[in-house]
């Protein structure tokens, strides 16, 4: 590796490290980069600039969103603000919303989010109640005739002992009622599930003292049995010499947006969940970057001092160590830079005819050089091809991962075995080592987000459980899945099923 591409590798972990810290002023101080010869290193270069570039666009997004600059326009292709456009969105129907509502637009219904959308369409039913009050004082008949038929709404008016003596057209519709079942003498609280019925009851006692009180939201019994979710509200009617002469109640289902915050909620701990598996991720890559480094800077050192001094007997030695860290690093970085292609929605499926066979020998002449070390065989004795329709890089990819990962978890003179088999609609490539092996108990955790394997290797080789997950991902956008088979300190075998996709 050259001074320039170490040079250049340095500053890329300086700027994704700025960008994990969420260090704005590290971030968006803009370093020339040079161009180097090395086509991958400038690649990398470029995308860790274009993440460079989305993180400064995000962060300069959501801080104007948090100062209330809503009039602002949401970066174009940059998926870190793809959480805050939609919230972007909302706020500024919010904010117009609110201006329709001190206009006396009370038609308005927010849902924006939760607690706050309870509370502000109450507030709008509220100030509807008032109006609707005033008008049935000043005796409008006509115009509360229209209102009662006509609201989204339901709309029940009963007497003090909750019997019910008018129901709108949309509240029978809402709990398939007939005029017919009102007739027949029909009561508030025949229609709440039991649960909720005494506290309504004591609500309504409340109520006719004067008591302002604030329904909770209630499950009511249609006709048919089954149950929906409804916000009501109720207001205390008076005769013309003010007494109390019955309730009026107004109600809505919410079945819809229960259920939509029940998604909600599972949508904000799932994303909490992601959030702090990356956490971890992010700290393990840190960590585990920083070794290899460390080990060219410390050996480059030395390598150096030797060659000044004319001692060059350990200089072979030394470019050794240097080129298993350098490759450690690389593996690292291609492993990182995929997950982050695979975050951004960056990577596609380009299928074309294949050599499985093609592909294995390739890749267990990228991994000889780790194996000699441990004096490991890497057996495929297969000379057949097997012509597979798939994308050939993703596939070069799981298979460069699981066959680093058997030789990492095979101690010194072990064994790996690759085998190609199929049947008429799928291959099945699998690699076998006589290792470590996984504890049973781990077996599950292999390929989730939110519970990274760093075992370390038998020559306490490095890892952070990346290289397992990308091929879970990658595997699943070929259409295809992957097993393990494993015995506590005998061994384990990865499969992978690829479809046979006709040309």
């Amino acid at each position: 590796m050259t001074k320039s591409e170490s040079k250049v590798i340095t500053q890329l972990t300086e700027l994704v490290d700025a960008v994990l810290e969420g260090d704005y002023k590290r971030v968006s101080i803009n370093k020339e980069i040079e161009e180097v010869n090395d086509p991958e290193l400038n690649d990398l270069t470029q995308k860790v600039l274009l993440l460079q570039k989305q993180y400064l666009e995000s962060y300069e997004f959501i801080l104007d969103l948090s100062q209330g600059k809503l009039n602002v326009s949401s970066p174009h292709d940059n998926s870190f603000t793809n959480p805050f456009k939609q919230l972007h969105s909302d706020l500024r129907h919010l904010t117009w919303q609110i201006k329709q509502i001190a206009d006396g637009d009370y038609d308005q219904r927010v849902s924006f989010s939760g607690d706050f959308s309870y509370a502000f369409n109450k507030m709008i039913l509220a100030l509807r109640e008032r109006q609707i009050l005033a008008e049935l004082n000043e005796e409008n008949k006509q115009l509360f005739q229209s209102f009662f038929n006509t609201s989204p709404d339901g709309v029940i008016i009963c007497d003090l002992n909750r019997k019910i003596e008018l129901i709108s057209i949309t509240a029978k519709k809402m709990l398939q009622l007939t005029d017919e079942d009102v007739q027949e003498g029909l009561y508030l609280d025949d229609l709440i599930e039991d649960e909720y019925r005494k506290n309504i009851q004591t609500n309504f006692e409340k109520l006719t003292t004067g008591i302002p009180m604030v329904f909770e939201e209630i499950k009511v019994k249609k006709k048919d049995g089954t149950s929906t979710w409804n916000e009501p509200n109720a207001s205390m009617l008076k005769d013309s010499k003010g007494n109390p002469k019955g309730f009026i109640i107004i109600f809505r289902d919410i079945t819809r947006r229960k259920d939509n915050e029940q998604q909600l909620l599972k949508f904000a701990d799932d994303l909490q969940e992601s959030n702090s598996a990356k956490d971890v991720l992010f700290s393990i890559i840190a960590h585990d970057l920083k070794d290899p480094f460390n080990t060219l800077l410390g050996f480059s050192k030395l390598l150096l001092e030797s060659v000044k001094s004319g001692k060059y007997e350990d200089v072979e030695f030394y470019f050794g160590l240097m080129n298993n860290s350098a490759e450690r690093a690389y593996s690292l970085l291609i492993n990182l830079l995929d997950w982050s292609m695979l975050q951004l929605g960056g990577i596609s499926v380009n299928l074309e005819a294949t050599d499985i066979s093609e592909l294995i020998r390739n890749n267990i002449m990228i991994t000889n050089a780790s194996a000699q070390d441990k004096k490991l065989e890497i057996i495929y004795d297969n000379d057949e091809s097997y012509w597979v329709v798939t994308d050939k890089t993703i596939l070069n990819t799981i298979l460069r991962n699981l066959i680093y990962n058997a030789v990492k978890y095979t101690p010194e003179k072990g064994r790996i075995v690759l085998t190609v088999n199929s049947t008429p609609d799928f291959y099945y490539i699998s690699v076998q080592d006589n290792g470590v092996g996984i504890k049973e108990e781990n077996l599950t955790k292999l390929f989730k987000f939110n519970e990274f394997q760093t075992t370390l290797g038998t020559n306490n080789e490095k890892g952070t459980g990346l290289g397992l997950l990308l091929c879970k991902h990658f595997i699943d956008l070929l259409g295809g899945s992957i097993t393990v088979k494993s015995i506590y300190q005998k061994g384990s075998t990865f499969t992978i099923s690829l479809p046979n996709i006709p040309d």
